[in-house]
């Protein structure tokens, strides 16, 4: 948690109430917490990107923060459903760095692709397990393209 995440308590309600009102914000934050582990794709927004572990909210979580719980980003992936390849960052900042590299020509400047250097990559193909985040999408896709077909189909019945 950082500083800001806290507010100020007046003087009027120190001792029980404060506590009972921790107690809330603390009970509030692990339902929060609760809900974004079920779906890990919920915490990460346009400005911030939540870790799933401590509820602090950052633009990325760095190596340095995921260190400080013991884990590794591809543990820390792994762990919660994250697609090997996704930047634990917010949209806005990963959308930045992505122009950035688009223009600084990076594409251009890779030497080797290795599925064309190894033939054992291009004949694993797409072997690889499935994560959370994968799973619930590609379920979140198959369910609206059965409710546009069923609509549509509505629609040419009447």
């Amino acid at each position: 948690m950082r500083a800001d995440d806290f507010t100020a308590v007046p003087a009027s309600h120190a001792g029980a109430p404060s506590v009972a009102g921790a107690a809330a914000r603390s009970s509030a934050a692990l339902s929060v917490l609760a809900t974004m582990r079920a779906d890990p794709r919920q915490a990460i927004q346009e400005d911030s990107i939540r870790c799933l572990i401590c509820a602090g909210v950052f633009r990325q979580l760095t190596n340095t923060h995921l260190r400080g719980h013991g884990l590794s980003a591809a543990e820390y992936k792994t762990r919660f459903g994250y697609n090997r390849g996704r930047p634990l960052m917010c949209r806005s900042l990963a959308r930045m760095y992505a122009d950035r590299a688009r223009n600084a020509g990076l594409a251009a400047r890779i030497r080797q692709r290795p599925i064309l250097l190894e033939p054992e990559l291009r004949r694993r193909g797409g072997a690889r397990s499935i994560s959370l985040e994968e799973l619930l999408t590609r379920r979140e896709i198959r369910q609206r393209e059965a409710a546009q077909r069923t609509g549509s189909s509505v629609h040419l019945a009447g």
